[in-house]
């Protein structure tokens, strides 16, 4: 055809395109219209926009993004699965208590209790044990080169809910588990601040390495390294929130 040409080598790309082509090699996740509206909500009360206390209105919300009500309402539910949010009876939803003190002490509270769990699992562990840790595992892979963060938290939740189990200690396990908004709050927090997410799913698969090796060393550095970064999540979330924070106008 007039104009057109059929070049004799392909092209190579521009560094232009080579950077743009790295930013895009995984796929973009799918999001739902809640699942949207969760995002930008949770990222307001984890950058502090939104404060402990604040109440959030389906129909102020829906009125402000122009939506009905049904996807905030859906979108509400995956904030209180988080941690994030509480529902009140006739009273509609607000957003838990989130400052860096709760931060913290679940945070340190949570090491110490899991580093027990560990120590108690290695003792336990079964084939089929390890066989569902590294099948949250590879979910958590798979969530995380998908960008797909709520799934991703909820694998990382539930990977080491699996690690309390094995422990065979009921009560420990039951101290953890009533520990769960705020721990959920606390995986949304860090995950959040860490944007590479296939570098957390890493410090997991050391973990599981560590217990699979049933090595009661390794494991406590695994551990330790693990909670370690998390720290430096948290410092880098805390100081990106900063002082005097405002409610947004999506809450009455």
């Amino acid at each position: 055809m007039p104009g057109w040409s059929i070049p004799s080598a392909r092209r190579a790309p521009r560094e232009g395109e080579r950077g743009l082509r790295s930013a895009l090699k995984d796929p973009l996740p799918f999001r739902t219209l809640p699942e949207q509206i969760a995002a930008k909500i949770r990222q307001a009360i984890l950058t502090g926009q939104l404060q402990s206390g604040a109440r959030l209105v389906e129909a102020a919300i829906a009125e402000q993004i122009r939506t009905s009500r049904g996807p905030v309402r859906d979108a509400l539910g995956l904030l209180e699965r988080d941690g994030l949010v509480v529902k009140l009876p006739n009273r509609g939803a607000c957003v838990l208590d989130f400052n860096e003190r709760t931060l913290r002490e679940a945070a340190s509270l949570r090491a110490v209790l899991e580093e027990f769990a560990a120590s108690l699992a290695l003792q336990r562990l079964t084939a089929e044990d390890l066989a569902r840790l590294e099948s949250l595992l590879h979910g958590m892979e798979a969530a995380a080169r998908r960008r797909a963060t709520q799934e991703f938290n909820e694998l990382d939740y539930r990977f080491h809910d699996a690690i309390f189990e094995a422990s065979g200690h009921q009560t420990l396990h039951e101290t953890w588990r009533g520990m769960e908004r705020r721990i959920r709050a606390f995986l949304a927090s860090t995950n959040l601040a860490n944007d590479n997410l296939q570098a957390v799913a890493r410090w997991h698969r050391a973990i599981f390495k560590a217990l699979a090796l049933r090595t009661v060393t390794g494991t406590r550095r695994a551990m330790r390294a693990h909670f370690a970064r998390l720290e430096e999540e948290l410092v880098f979330l805390l100081a990106a929130r900063g002082p005097g924070a405002q409610p947004a106008g999506m809450v009455r």
